[in-house]
């Protein structure tokens, strides 16, 4: 099989999504960012990385990828080809790479267009296949076999047979002659926008070693409730943060795009912040030292200065109302 590069992919995931009814933001093919798309349906966002060697997809990238995810309230998706371990990703199998799903295009095309999810995944120890435990209890006893019945037909231990029913997973062999003995369609859809993403050790990069510029914007921010930040290396937005009062959301969510005059297509990525934004249905706000410099069209606009003189949240959130009013009548 020919390997699909980059490019391709994107343009098929794009055409996929389109057809079935999303809405998409999507990133420029040459980004580098730990995402490519975010895509809405409805109340269901996906954020998707497409990255056809799956390997050059770092620990780092994750670490980024899923927070944006939980602050975005997506679930988050690789979409590759081939690795170090796989000369090619098999249609209808899921792998993990950091906690994140990692599916091949044809998988995503049948999941998101016709709705048919993936039932084998790779974990520690091998391919194993979702199955229904209560359905497989069920048509075991319909059949009048107990465990060891059932475990000597099948060439397993009767403890095996009850870890079945109860906790652990058959390989895919296994899985298709329980399915032959019992008469009875056991495998189960793998949930891949519903897998628990695990938490790891925030890096010291999103909250250390930040411009002064940045650091300041983060104290003001701080400062008017804005606790919860997380500075970014691998987006179009610098940052983005959560108002939060003794550990209650409020609700009030930013996306942020700093201007620091060095920066090159700020302007670009304040237009995908604010696509993104939209989408998603968060609010973009761009930060510049002062007037002088160029104001983002697309996405409303505060100097440090304007920022001082708030005193808590709400008056941002007044502020940006005001502003994204302005910019939508000119």
């Amino acid at each position: 099989m020919s390997q699909k590069n980059k490019i391709t992919i994107l343009t098929e995931v794009e055409r996929i999504l389109h057809v079935t009814g999303y809405s998409i933001a999507q990133l420029s093919s040459g980004s580098k960012a730990c995402f490519d798309i975010i895509a809405r349906k409805r109340e269901h966002l996906i954020i998707i990385k497409v990255e056809p060697y799956i390997d050059n997809f770092s620990r780092d990238n994750s670490f980024e990828l899923k927070n944006i995810a939980t602050f975005l309230n997506a679930s988050p998706m690789i979409i590759g080809e081939r690795g170090r371990r796989f000369s090619e990703i098999d249609d209808g199998l899921v792998l993990l790479r950091y906690g994140i799903p990692v599916v091949s295009t044809e998988t995503f095309t049948k999941l998101i267009s016709h709705g048919i999810p993936p039932i084998v995944y790779c974990s520690k120890g091998g391919y194993f296949v979702q199955i229904n435990r209560k359905m497989l209890r069920q048509a075991r006893i319909e059949k009048n076999l107990s465990y060891a019945d059932l475990a000597h037909l099948i060439g397993v231990s009767r403890r095996t047979i009850y870890e079945y029913e109860h906790s652990i997973n058959p390989p895919p062999l296994t899985a298709a002659l329980l399915e032959e003995v019992l008469d009875t369609p056991i495998a189960q859809g793998i949930k891949i926008f519903n897998i628990d993403i695990e938490k790891e050790e925030r890096p010291s990069y999103s909250i250390e070693n930040l411009s002064t510029l940045k650091e300041e914007i983060s104290d003001i921010l701080e400062e008017l409730g804005f606790i919860s930040q997380f500075w970014t290396r691998q987006s179009p937005f610098d940052a983005f943060s959560e108002q939060k009062n003794l550990d209650i959301h409020s609700g009030l969510n930013i996306l942020v795009c700093v201007d620091e005059s060095q920066q090159k297509k700020v302007m670009e990525r304040a237009s995908i912040t604010q696509n993104i934004a939209s989408l998603t249905k968060r609010r973009a706000i761009m930060i510049v030292e002062d007037l002088n410099q160029d104001i983002s069209q697309t996405v409303p606009t505060f100097t440090v200065d304007e920022l001082n003189q708030m005193k808590k949240a709400f008056d941002l959130v007044k502020n940006w109302v005001k502003k994204y009013s302005d910019i939508k009548e000119s």
